[in-house]
């Protein structure tokens, strides 16, 4: 595909499909029509497909309904059944990665049709390894979408995880840049808790949410949650604090809250980082917060 050419991003959430146009050319996010349909409840769960005809059927529709170009496509997955580790490793030639990354999850060499993959997130670093994101899934997880997409006769280019979408934008943004962070992406009742330090991504949690926006108690689960990734990050004692905190997929009712959080905890809290024109470009009126996933799935290229 050349830089130029326009392509559809796909990410499947627990209550939503989400789908961005446009391309990824000069450092600059393009995104052209941003594209939404809700799910039938109880089609997919942490990213697990269970009722696959009611997800093919909004999936045919939706291609059908806003004339989406059938390739190239190119999806982003999440959910529980995918284990995602930051590591250092030694330079080495690539094909030695593989084995790096097996030996460090021996505990899940008995799993049947184990795939591994990684993403390279800093080729040198300042003590001479290199920074990966190692993935393990199964051959069964990554096939129910690849035949969830033959039979909706819509051809995918290539699937990424969510995770390695957020550390792809985060490393885009000036605003990030030598920063210490945490992005949270609420997703239904699913929170997905994500650590960044000084340019690098520490680690990745799930949580369950059992508020309510509208309740009283969500502002207390949610800020439970802050206050657990901080005191977490203190016992690390990495020498850094984390200043920001960006709350992605809340509601507008929920941004109310972003103020209190702030005082509490001593920190930024805001949607979505701040950015420029030259980084990303967005339909009128459309908040970054709610498609973050995808944008930082439109990143193709390193440069």
């Amino acid at each position: 595909m050349s830089k130029k050419e326009v392509g559809a991003y796909v990410y499947i959430s627990n209550n939503k499909i989400q789908v961005l146009t446009g391309m990824y050319a000069k450092n600059k996010i393009q995104v052209r029509q941003v594209y939404e349909e809700e799910l039938e409840e109880g089609s997919i769960l942490n990213g697990i497909i269970m009722n696959n005809y009611a997800l093919q059927e909004t999936l045919t529709e939706m291609w059908t309904k806003n004339n989406l170009p059938t390739k190239p496509v190119y999806l982003i997955v999440n959910g529980s059944s995918i284990t995602v580790k930051p590591l250092k490793i030694p330079q080495t030639p690539e094909k030695n990665i593989p084995g790096l990354i097996k030996s460090e999850f021996r505990d899940m060499e008995e799993i049947q049709n184990l795939l591994v993959d990684y993403s390279i997130v800093n080729p040198k670093m300042e003590d001479g390894s290199c920074s990966i994101l190692a993935v393990l899934s199964t051959k069964d997880f990554i096939n129910s979408y690849v035949e969830l997409f033959q039979n909706a006769k819509i051809e995918l280019e290539s699937i990424d995880l969510t995770q390695n979408a957020l550390i792809k934008i985060m490393k885009r943004l000036k605003s990030t840049q030598n920063k210490t962070f945490t992005v949270f992406i609420l997703d239904n009742n699913m929170l997905m808790q994500c650590l960044f330090a000084n340019n690098n991504f520490i680690m990745t949690r799930r949580s369950r949410i059992l508020a309510d926006p509208s309740d009283s108690e969500f502002a207390r689960e949610i800020g439970q949650n802050i206050n657990s990734i901080i005191q977490f990050h203190k016992s690390e004692q990495t020498g850094t604090e984390i200043t920001d905190f960006f709350l992605c997929g809340f509601s507008q009712e929920a941004y109310a809250l972003f103020d209190e959080f702030a005082r509490n905890f001593g920190v930024k809290v805001q949607a979505f980082p701040e950015y420029l024109p030259t980084e990303i470009i967005l339909p009128e009126g459309q908040n970054p917060s709610n498609v973050i996933i995808p944008l930082g799935g439109m990143i193709r290229y390193s440069s």
